[in-house]
């Protein structure tokens, strides 16, 4: 993303604390405005219609739960998104969006997406989960994405918190080290820096 980014003039080095984005650009309102903006990164949401209901499609919407319905679908967000040059993050809301995204995504890519795509699930909370599956997943449809695998998490304000632990960290890297394309990891910033020799250590198996 970053060398993206320096490409289009976005920043001069890279410093990842340069970049600036738009988040939940899911409906077309929130989506316009995020177009409209100075942000160079847009990140939104992606569920399947009617998720969970009896009216459930595999149409791969843009919307944060509790949203299961939009006026923008994927196919459509993509069709402005891709006008401009802003990278694009989205954020799987359900294990269901994943398979039709990815098949958006791979047709679009015949054409050229000609940008970073990077593709986030928080959903590491155990052993054997359907994190396994979303890899599995990723790596036979769109090799050219990041992959952001995370770390399901709770932060209670003004409580005592407790961190991503080296067993989380390493069980991260146990699922990922074999994924041929790039990795990035979404972390809560406000624990990280009780965690961070944890994450020094992840960082340091890949020579990038």
């Amino acid at each position: 993303m970053l060398d993206y980014l320096i490409q289009n003039g976005n920043i001069e080095e890279k410093d990842g604390l340069q970049v600036t984005w738009y988040h939940s650009a899911n409906n077309k309102s929130e989506m316009e405005q995020a177009l409209k903006s100075a942000a160079m990164v847009l990140e939104a949401d992606v569920n399947v219609e009617g998720h969970n209901t009896i009216n459930e499609t595999n149409i791969p919407i843009m919307a944060h739960p509790p949203n299961i319905y939009s006026d923008n679908t994927l196919q459509q967000w993509l069709d402005s998104v891709l006008k401009t040059k802003k990278g694009i993050k989205l954020d799987f809301k359900s294990i269901q969006s994943v398979e039709p995204s990815l098949e958006i995504l791979r047709i679009r890519n015949q054409s050229g997406i000609n940008r970073p795509v990077w593709l986030n699930a928080d959903i590491l909370h155990g052993p054997n989960g359907i994190v396994h599956y979303f890899l599995f997943i990723m790596t036979q449809r769109f090799l050219e994405a990041t992959i952001s695998p995370g770390w399901k998490v709770q932060y209670f304000a003004f409580t005592p918190n407790a961190t991503y632990s080296r067993a989380m960290v390493e069980e991260m890297y146990e699922i990922i080290r074999d994924v041929p394309q790039r990795v990035t990891f979404p972390v809560l910033a406000v624990m990280v820096k009780r965690a961070w020799p944890h994450f020094s250590w992840l960082l340091s198996q890949s020579p990038r």
